[in-house]
């Protein structure tokens, strides 16, 4: 099937973006990577630059932009204006700012009962923390992830993961709320928190909520090994079957019974660490692959472009000569047509504010008149 044969499932879906920060960013480049237009608005201070999210291409490709003078009240009744004829806001402020702006769910909504009004905030729209501060440490810490993700404390992880989390909440939310508008012909208000995201990373664990929850433990079918070249490999032959024959595989099958058996646990180790530096990683996937072991190279995130797996499905993309993740949503109908992997890269700041305004029904005379008042 030719990959320029698309499947777009959110064409026609028109989604204003105000947000500046990655959870925001993340979820409107997935809307706009399933077909929907997104709009991002942005200052009229920064018209004619790279429209981009924190500076990040993987965060603003595909997306059309306008600029407006934000502290304007004209401002305002341009958003109006343009709402009439969006599905779907997303933003990201403190609760209570795009109001106190003059532009909020209430005055979007009287202007659009059927729009979808997406906030996404660290903590949510209530509750005593609702105006409390905070980055990504401070959502995983709140949400009981950071503590299952290891016993040892303090620990630090090196990426964030409740923004992402909240990214990809914010697109099933989102797509819920579309289906739900279909039904019922109202549109809707989600309340999208970053910390209540991260803890439902909490639902594939044992006993996640309770005094005594199952934090996976570093064992020998459970490690980081490395290789004669450097690269590590993450072996997870966890059950017999894949132990036994990661042990057939390495050529220690004297091995077989000491699977979960803490008092071997030491020596077991010992042994596979020695075998695992006689060898690069690449070989040692393709033979223990093979035979059934769990076994997988570790990449970090710049090995992913040469990575054979990855360049074979097309997981990493290019837009704007950067190599980005690609979207892992991917579609096909029963016709043959399938979502694209394919990227657009960023616009520049206020490059769509004409069109756009056009199309919300504004004349040439008033976008004239906009323009000389740098409004627009």
């Amino acid at each position: 099937m030719d990959e320029r044969v698309t499947l777009s499932p959110l064409a026609g879906i028109r989604v204003l973006d105000f947000t500046a920060f990655p959870p925001g960013g993340a979820c409107t480049v997935m809307l706009a990577d399933l077909g929907a237009e997104v709009i991002r608005v942005e200052a009229l201070a920064n018209k004619g630059k790279p429209s981009l999210v924190i500076g990040q291409v993987a965060l603003s490709r595909g997306k059309r932009s306008i600029s407006l003078d934000l502290r304007s009240p004209a401002s305002n009744l341009i958003l109006r204006r343009v709402a009439s004829s969006i599905d779907v806001v997303v933003e990201n402020a403190k609760p209570g700012t795009m109001e106190e702006r003059g532009f909020g769910y209430a005055q979007a909504r009287a202007a659009n009962p059927r729009m979808i009004w997406c906030a996404i905030t660290g903590f949510g729209q209530s509750g005593p923390y609702a105006e409390h501060a905070g980055h990504d440490l401070s959502y995983l810490a709140h949400s009981g992830l950071l503590g299952a993700l290891s016993a040892q404390q303090p620990w630090h992880p090196g990426l964030s993961l409740s923004l992402q989390a909240g990214a990809l909440s914010a697109v099933v939310a989102i797509q819920a709320a579309l289906i739900e508008r279909a039904r019922s012909g109202a549109g809707g208000f989600i309340d999208l928190s970053l910390s209540e995201a991260a803890s439902w990373f909490l639902t594939c664990g044992i006993n996640p909520l309770s005094d005594r929850p199952l934090i996976m433990p570093v064992s020998p079918d459970r490690r980081l090994y490395a290789c004669s070249d450097g690269r590590f490999v993450a072996v997870a032959s966890a059950e017999p079957r894949t132990w036994n024959a990661l042990c057939d595989g390495l050529g220690v099958p004297e091995l077989k019974p000491h699977l979960h058996k803490a008092e071997h646990a030491e020596a077991t180790t010992k042994t596979l660490v020695e075998i695992f530096r006689t060898r690069p990683a690449a070989e040692w996937v393709e033979r223990l692959a093979s035979v059934g072991a769990a076994v997988t190279i570790m990449n970090h995130a710049a090995q992913l472009v040469s990575d054979p797996h990855v360049r074979a499905r097309g997981s990493v993309v290019e837009a704007a000569g950067t190599p980005v993740p690609a979207n892992p949503v991917r579609l096909t109908a029963p016709d043959g047509r399938r979502t694209s992997t394919a990227t657009a890269e960023p616009h520049q700041v206020g490059q769509d504010t004409l069109e756009v305004l056009s199309a919300a029904g504004f004349s040439a005379e008033e976008i004239a008149a906009l323009e000389k008042d740098c409004v627009i």
